[in-house]
């Protein structure tokens, strides 16, 4: 059991580590494009971008075409503050590291807890509360 538990916290953790690493190569990579302006070409891109005739009677167009609104209003948005968005990288990926070391100390606090409870269980080895009368 105990085998187990550990198992799986060895896989929640690795799990959890390319989450945090996947998601400040994202972080990384937005900033980048937004202080050098790609992001702009990015989501003239995304507007323009047409379905396939095939495609459309399982869309909702009209859905799709605000969504491509929301995006290009996003991106004009995001192209105004493109000037700190060059300084913001330098807080924002050591917070997604910090939100990583935080998640696993809470994921192995967790591990622990439930290591000590198994090891209380009747059975597993550990100290067995007397009969009762």
């Amino acid at each position: 059991m105990k085998t187990f538990l550990w198992s799986v916290t060895g896989f929640l953790a690795l799990i959890w580590s390319g989450l945090a690493w996947a998601a400040a190569g994202l972080v990384r990579w937005t900033v980048e494009a937004l202080s050098t302006g790609r992001a702009a070409e990015l989501g003239k891109t995304a507007v323009e971008f047409k379905f396939p005739a095939w495609l459309e009677p399982f869309l909702d167009t009209g859905l799709l075409e605000a969504a491509q609104a929301v995006v290009q209003w996003l991106l004009e948005m995001a192209g105004t503050g493109a000037p700190m968005a060059g300084t913001a990288i330098g807080w924002l990926v050591p917070l997604v590291w910090i939100g990583w070391a935080l998640g696993l100390t809470v994921l192995v606090v967790i591990a622990l807890v439930l290591h000590q409870l198994i090891k209380r269980l009747p059975g597993t080895g550990g100290p067995v509360a007397p009969a009762l009368r």
